[in-house]
């Protein structure tokens, strides 16, 4: 009967272990498949996001490009506007010459004017010259 009674207990821990090493394979099995499974999406994910990295890094490349460029751009421009600038005081101070000129022009003319009419009046101007002249010698 003790006999019986181990080979009962033995046969049971041989059925236990069996089913145990059974649970242990489907529970291997089934971790590997989800840790398979969270890999590929990991992996997915990984790669999107590699890809829109490439992505950012050659828009920021071309930006800087554009930056420079327009940098470039907007420097030729305020050199051209300092000049067209520079022209138009230029042209000021020109036009400013112009009428002073002018002024001085009319000025001269006026006289030349009044010393023509003078003369042709029978040299008046002179006349009152010499006696405004002649008063001063003789005081």
């Amino acid at each position: 009967m003790l006999s019986r009674l181990v080979r009962e207990h033995n046969q049971k821990q041989q059925a236990v272990r069996r089913n145990n090493e059974q649970l242990r394979k489907e529970a291997v099995q089934a971790v590997s498949e989800v840790t398979d499974s969270l890999a590929d999406t990991l992996n997915e994910r990984v790669s999107t996001i590699l890809k829109t990295q490439r992505e950012i890094e050659s828009e920021a490349r071309k930006l800087s490009s554009q930056s420079v460029k327009y940098t470039k751009q907007t420097k030729q421009w305020l050199s051209m506007l300092e000049g067209f600038n520079s022209a138009l005081k230029e042209l000021g101070d020109v036009q400013n010459w112009a009428e002073v000129i002018e002024k001085d022009m009319r000025e001269i003319a006026t006289t030349l004017e009044f010393v023509h009419k003078g003369t042709i009046e029978g040299q008046t101007i002179t006349a009152e010259i010499s006696t405004v002249s002649g008063d001063n010698k003789t005081n």
